[in-house]
């Protein structure tokens, strides 16, 4: 036992000696007050560069951080502007869809109300139609349908004035008869 404890403390005084020359920051062979003072300087502007380097993993980390935030709340705003005018579209298709069955369904009831040779002769005559309607003058239809108005009031004055015309017949027929 008395050896194996000589060993350990060999081995220790060993490392004891090669931690003391490892820690000879002025090379005189000894630790002393001025190595110890020697690694304190080193430390210390090991721990001041290793701060500036924190703070500037902190602040680049703000940074990203605050740059994740921005760029999601940018693209759920997009998202948001996007499912609104989907959702607007949508609905626009389906009114539009509504309306097409509607027209559809009333296509088709009239067509299953049309006798089916009365609908084959105006299917022969279509040609015919489509002939006269070629040789319209449009620009003469055009003077007449802008006129069209006029000739309405004129036709509805002139209804007026026959009925007043016919009220006072009724008026003096009314009066001879008594």
């Amino acid at each position: 036992m008395d050896k194996l404890n000589r060993a350990m403390d060999e081995q220790l005084q060993k490392r004891v000696a090669d931690l003391t020359a490892h820690n000879d920051e002025t090379g005189d062979g000894k630790l002393d007050a001025a190595d110890l003072k020697a690694q304190l300087n080193r430390i210390e502007a090991q721990l001041e560069l290793q701060d500036q380097q924190n703070r500037r993993i902190m602040h680049n980390q703000r940074l990203r951080m605050l740059l994740s935030i921005a760029i999601t709340a940018v693209l759920l705003i997009a998202l948001g502007v996007f499912w609104y005018y989907a959702r607007i579209a949508y609905t626009q298709v389906m009114q539009s869809t509504a309306q097409v069955n509607e027209l559809a369904n009333t296509l088709q009831n009239s067509l299953s109300t049309v006798d089916p040779e009365a609908l084959d002769s105006m299917m022969q005559d279509l040609p015919q139609i489509t002939e006269q309607l070629k040789q319209i003058d449009v620009n003469a239809l055009n003077q007449v349908l802008d006129g069209l108005p006029t000739l309405m009031d004129n036709v509805n004055k002139l209804q007026s004035q026959v009925e007043s015309i016919s009220q006072l017949f009724n008026g003096l027929g009314s009066v001879f008869r008594s």
